[in-house]
């Protein structure tokens, strides 16, 4: 795992902004498609995110608030087996969250996406 908290001998944090715990829903993915997640810490300049295992994802996300639809495009920093980190970036487009179609039509609460609206 690559960190990008920077100790000095006695182990202070020098991060640029002062971290949150945030348990907060998620969602990540590249824009079209999108994995619910949950928040660990947020401050900001960036994010811890609980991903899950298997998750595979670019270098650059967009992170997508499901109660409020507005999303934010992040860098990927650094990534554990379960967890990543982000750094923050610009602003983007207000998305919904829309169920994959499954055996039994929509909503089956099996998979997730984000489709612009």
């Amino acid at each position: 795992m690559i960190s990008i908290v920077d100790s000095n001998l006695e182990g202070a944090d020098r991060r640029c902004h002062p971290r949150h715990s945030d348990h907060s829903p998620i969602y990540v993915g590249d824009g079209a498609v999108a994995r619910r997640c949950r928040l660990v810490d947020v401050s900001d300049g960036g994010a811890r995110i609980l991903i899950g295992r298997d998750a595979e994802l670019p270098s650059f996300v967009i992170l997508v608030d499901p109660e409020t639809g507005l999303s934010r495009r992040a860098a990927l920093v650094w990534r554990s087996a379960i967890e990543i980190g982000v750094r923050l970036l610009e602003e983007g487009v207000r998305y919904r969250v829309m169920t994959s179609v499954g055996a039994r039509g929509w909503n089956t609460g099996q998979h997730s996406c984000r489709r612009a609206s």
